[in-house]
């Protein structure tokens, strides 16, 4: 439930506006590349996946207080959040689960390790640039846990050659406050941007008993900045951090049964959580911009504890490493079809640990346990007379605790000269590894883990049209996709405990998703979706 009545906003003190056309210039280059579409950034008509793109400016204009809200609106995505503002929020993409879509927020994996999923309930709509979402399989470029597809939020920068700050403080029903502030600038070789968050809501009771409210606290801070060392030579850095605490009420599964059995009831029980993430980044071009190494390193740790009538009744942390380096060459055969080619090879290494804090049932619970993952990439990207892009990509994935995947996409986008319209189309398979919860179980009298299990695999494929109305005011785009899993893990409860395994058989899915966007003025504008 979010805030049920209008928020009533008082600005503190507003932005300064150094370099307000280049500013301008910046976000018209920006609305028209996804950074997710590749492993290099990809002009949008030129992507062949199903993709939405949501600039901050439309975040804006929305009103939307919160990323998740945000994204209910684009086709093929099922939003599910538990309770109030701040509680555990789920995404799901054209019917899989939420561990199948990777999150990025600044090209940086954001996912917890233990689940492998992201709780949506902390990200607010505020200091973002862009969100770009990608349907379909995408792991062949970014690997496990993009099964489903990608997500990728963009924070803001600063401007070069400019300074801007400014601030804002909102106050609502259920006792909501927020406080935003942002420091962006730079000067010629240079930019960076400060921003932070404050939260706090009293909330409403979840539960259908009892009158204890079920609020929730949010301190966000982050931090990007770029610099060019030489013209050739550029170095950037993120960095993220955040606290929050989030009330809770429980399930009753008391045993003998209550006449509450099953039901949401009043208690106390919190959840507190801890995430910092950053990555820092290289890249060099050499012949004229004609061959780019890009060397990066990102790091993630989250620490989630729960209570229960202010005793501390679970808890863990995971942590995340990852170094990638990457090649690419583009080439240009003006004589042969007019065309244009991009091929990029890439390496990564990534090793996730994870430890269990509480409850203890058994001293191997608080072992610390890891796994590390190497993949090897390699794309192509290919233009021919400015209509037809064609894209293709192969991954494969040496993982040191269970089997091996190979992964790949195809994918192209045909512009149909004289109408605005557009054919898109792509094919791919991906993969989701288990998580360390199924692994390696957390509670060994009741939920045993399964160190046999296969990840996760799938195949799918789409194919649409998006044409333009009205002189280009109306734009819709349809789409139809086609996929199926299998090894899909489920949990069975077997000689008295739990444990995960591989089910037999192949889990199909279809459907149609539509998207349309009007502007009926100058002023208004409109935009629907249907899956």
């Amino acid at each position: 439930m979010e805030i049920r009545h209008p928020l009533l906003n008082f600005v503190l003190f507003s932005a300064l506006g150094i370099g307000a056309q280049a500013a301008r210039a910046q976000d018209a280059v920006l609305d028209d590349i996804v950074v997710t579409a590749g492993r290099e950034p990809v002009a949008s008509e030129a992507v062949g996946r199903a993709h939405t793109l949501i600039t901050g400016a439309q975040l804006e204009r929305s009103g939307s207080r919160s990323v998740a809200d945000a994204l209910r609106q684009v086709p093929g995505l099922a939003v599910s959040r538990t309770g109030g503002i701040g509680g555990f929020t789920q995404i799901r993409i054209r019917g899989a689960e939420a561990n199948h879509l990777l999150v990025l927020i600044d090209g940086v994996e954001v996912s917890e390790v233990g689940s492998g999923e992201f709780d949506f309930g902390a990200l607010a709509a505020t200091d973002i640039e862009r969100i770009e979402v990608l349907r379909g399989p995408q792991s062949a470029l970014w690997g496990s846990n993009a099964q489903a597809g990608v997500i990728s939020i963009i924070t803001k920068a600063g401007r070069r050659n400019s300074l801007e700050y400014g601030g804002r403080a909102e106050s609502g029903s259920d006792a909501t406050r927020i406080a935003t502030a942002y420091l962006r600038g730079g000067r010629q070789r240079y930019d960076f941007a400060f921003s932070g968050i404050s939260r706090r809501t009293d909330g409403f009771n979840i539960s259908s008993f009892g009158g204890e409210k079920d609020g929730d606290e949010n301190i966000t801070l982050n931090f990007k900045g770029n610099a060019d060392v030489t013209p050739s030579f550029r170095l950037d850095g993120t960095a993220r951090y955040v606290n929050r605490k989030t009330d809770t009420d429980a399930q009753d599964f008391a045993f003998p049964p209550t006449p509450t059995q099953g039901l949401v009831i009043d208690s106390d029980d919190q959840t507190r959580s801890r995430e910092l993430f950053g990555g820092t980044g290289l890249t060099v071009d050499m012949f004229g911009g004609r061959l780019t190494h890009q060397a990066r390193l990102k790091a993630g740790d989250v620490t989630r504890k729960t209570f229960s009538n202010r005793t501390r009744s679970s808890g863990s942390t995971g942590r995340r490493y990852h170094a990638s380096y990457q090649l690419s060459a583009r080439i240009e055969t003006p004589a042969i079809a007019n065309a244009r080619h991009a091929i990029t090879g890439a390496v990564e290494s990534e090793r996730e640990t994870f430890r269990q804090l509480e409850p203890v049932f058994d001293p191997s619970q608080l072992a610390e346990r890891s796994r590390t993952l190497t993949g090897v990439i390699g794309e192509y990207r290919g233009s021919f007379f400015d209509r037809l892009h064609l894209s293709a990509a192969l991954r494969h994935d040496d993982n040191d605790n269970f089997e091996d995947a190979t992964t790949y996409a195809l994918s192209g986008a045909l512009l149909l000269p004289g109408s605005g319209t557009r054919i898109h189309a792509s094919v791919g398979t991906g993969v989701t590894n288990p998580t360390f919860f199924e692994q390696f179980g957390f509670i060994p009298a009741f939920f045993q883990g399964n160190p046999n299990l296969r990840p996760e695999s799938s195949f799918a494929w789409d194919a649409g049209i998006e044409h333009p109305f009205l002189g280009g005011r109306l734009t819709v785009d349809v789409t139809h996709f086609r996929q199926r899993i299998e090894d899909e893990i489920a949990t069975r409860f077997t000689g008295g405990f739990t444990t995960p395994v591989n089910l037999t058989g192949t889990s199909r899915s279809k459907g149609i998703e539509v998207s349309l966007r009007a502007e009926a003025t100058d002023a208004l504008g409109i935009k629907g979706s249907y899956t």
